[in-house]
């Protein structure tokens, strides 16, 4: 497989978990004490798939220099 078609994989299915993972927390927290319960909800994912999104895309910046 194509290491920069790969990449385009991994960085849509990294944007797919986030959504996922986010709509899954949100829901868990509304259902248990809303922001009372999950103060830094949003924060916390941001952070998480910031960091996925940034190195995947610094592999694929990477990928189209050298070609």
């Amino acid at each position: 497989m194509d290491r920069q078609a790969f990449l385009l994989k991994m960085l849509a299915g990294i944007f797919i978990a986030q959504v996922v993972v986010l709509g899954y927390g949100i829901t868990w927290c509304a259902r248990n004490g809303g922001l009372k319960t999950c103060p830094d909800v949003t924060k916390t994912y941001e952070q998480t798939f910031n960091v996925a999104i940034a190195t995947t895309l610094a592999l694929l910046t990477g990928t189209a220099l050298k070609n």
